[in-house]
């Protein structure tokens, strides 16, 4: 069975539409300020939009279905979602958005310049690269994974198609063109969840509420494990502190989200925009009512001995396979597209983060610092290209691990060495507090931590998720930075 002429028409009519408006919607952003902050005149309810598109991503629309069809799935991952990422949410508009807004910054590495010094930023700077990196490696893999599965492609040839998309769209207009194109994506993959559970509840022969009863006496509604259990991954306690500060450090310090709120017209409108994106805590529930639906397709209709074995073995596949094969042609198109809206989505937010850390961190301070704008501006865009190559190799050379671990997890913890130093940089530098020389050992420690309870983990057999690395990696550094600041006051004093 292969995709189709009246599929991939839709698809491409759809990447090349949205291409065509966010570059009209984009026109009239001139210069850097532009290029990078939308020119500060962004309305909030699109760069919510945006917020919600770079935060969902392909990981979100295929392994949260994989995660509740899964043999033994459930819904306790979404104990992060309904915990963590709320209460992150609110932190974040009450500790850091008034403050961004307080002096013009094109990312909180300026913000950590401007309170803790230059060698704080570049070391926030430094952590933000090599997660960015791996992290959204990881995502362009999934969305890739997908059309290996729904179109006559392999992984390299989705991870280029991907990839050319992604980096066309942010040379175009910069983060605006990014924004726009976000929003326009996001609306997509809501019709396509919507569409999605509508055509599953119309094959399945019961009504809603024998379908949750079934679902129940399956032991598939399970939502809280309130187990203080260290090695299960989804319980309430690592939905409040580990997702919390893993959901606080991707709003506050990490730029692929950070980005999107500086671009709002003031603090105010920011807030508006962090708090609209709450509405990830709806599409969850959708992409969960879908992976339920599933579950229930095939236990009422149950597939072939290879389709079943295929299932088993790589469940996070589960929807874009009922998709291409279960759905009708044209309605397949237009769900395929809310996934490439996704991962297109997260990569083309990525590029336009890591070339303003990059162009801004960089290339201006010590590459090329009498650079007139025009050469920063090509400069910016050479850098989208480069990162977007480097971005498709590691895709392409991560294929492997995808056996080794589930992709929800997997994306969740490629950023495990590197949030919990930033975001206490972050924090530190809202007390004005200390500087490179107090921040740089703690940033030292914290990270030396996480990747030795990684290794004492995974080698010596210790039985405790690894979730838990990004709380313990922020106490560390809280517990190394109050030395460090006591023994310089006392240094002082002598």
């Amino acid at each position: 069975m292969t995709f189709g002429v009246i599929n991939w028409s839709i698809l491409l009519l759809l990447v090349v539409g949205i291409t065509w408006l966010g570059h009209r919607l984009s026109s009239g952003q001139k210069g850097l300020d532009g290029f990078f902050l939308g020119g500060n005149s962004l309305p909030w309810w699109a760069v919510s939009g945006s917020i919600m598109a770079t935060q969902i991503s392909a990981v979100t629309i295929i392994a949260l279905p994989g995660a509740v069809f899964q043999e033994g799935g459930n819904l306790l991952f979404l104990q992060g979602t309904l915990l963590g990422f709320v209460i992150a949410k609110f932190l974040m508009t009450m500790l850091f958005v008034g403050p961004f807004y307080e002096k013009k910054i094109y990312s909180p590495y300026d913000f950590i310049g401007n309170r803790l010094g230059p060698g704080a930023a570049a070391v926030t700077r430094g952590l933000f690269l090599a997660g960015a990196i791996l992290g959204h490696g990881v995502r362009l893999l999934t969305v890739s994974l997908v059309l290996s599965v729904i179109v006559d492609l392999s992984i390299g040839q989705s991870i280029l198609f991907i990839g050319l998309f992604s980096i066309a769209w942010s040379i175009m207009g910069g983060i605006t063109t990014v924004i726009w194109t976000d929003l326009l994506m996001f609306v997509i993959m809501v019709c396509g969840a919507l569409i999605s559970i509508v055509t599953i509840a119309q094959g399945l022969p019961m009504g809603f509420s024998e379908a949750v009863a079934e679902l129940d006496a399956s032991a598939k509604l399970r939502l809280f494990d309130f187990s203080t259990d260290p090695s299960r991954t989804w319980t309430v306690w690592t939905g409040i502190l580990c997702f919390t500060v893993f959901e606080l450090a991707q709003n506050s310090v990490d730029q692929v989200v950070t980005q999107r709120m500086m671009c709002c017209r003031n603090a105010r409108e920011a807030r508006k925009a962090v708090l609209g994106s709450l509405g990830i805590v709806l599409f969850s529930l959708l992409m969960t009512a879908v992976g339920l639906g599933i579950w229930l397709h095939y236990r009422h209709h149950p597939p072939g001995a290879d389709t079943a074995a295929f299932l088993a073995e790589q469940p996070s596949r589960a929807y874009p396979y009922f998709v291409f094969h279960e759905l009708p042609v044209g309605v397949s198109g237009l769900i395929v597209a809310g996934i490439f809206s996704a991962g297109i989505s997260t990569l083309n937010s990525a590029l336009a983060a890591l070339s303003e850390t990059w162009v801004n961190g960089y290339y201006r301070t010590r590459i090329n610092p009498d650079a007139d704008e025009r050469t920063v501006m090509r400069a910016s865009r050479l850098a989208i290209v480069g990162w977007g190559v480097l971005l498709c190799l590691l895709a392409y050379g991560a294929g492997s691990l995808v056996r080794n671990e589930g992709l929800l997890n997997l994306a969740y913890k490629a950023p495990i060495a590197t949030y919990g130093p930033m975001l206490m940089v972050g924090l530190v530098a809202l007390t004005h507090r200390g500087g490179t020389t107090t921040v740089l050992p703690a940033v030292i420690a914290s990270v030396a931590a996480a990747i030795l309870m990684l290794a004492v983990r995974n080698l010596a057999g210790l039985r405790f998720d690894e979730f838990w690395i990004y709380p313990a990696s922020c106490l560390v550094f809280l517990l190394t930075h109050t030395v460090v600041r006591l023994r310089t006051a006392g240094l002082g004093r002598v």
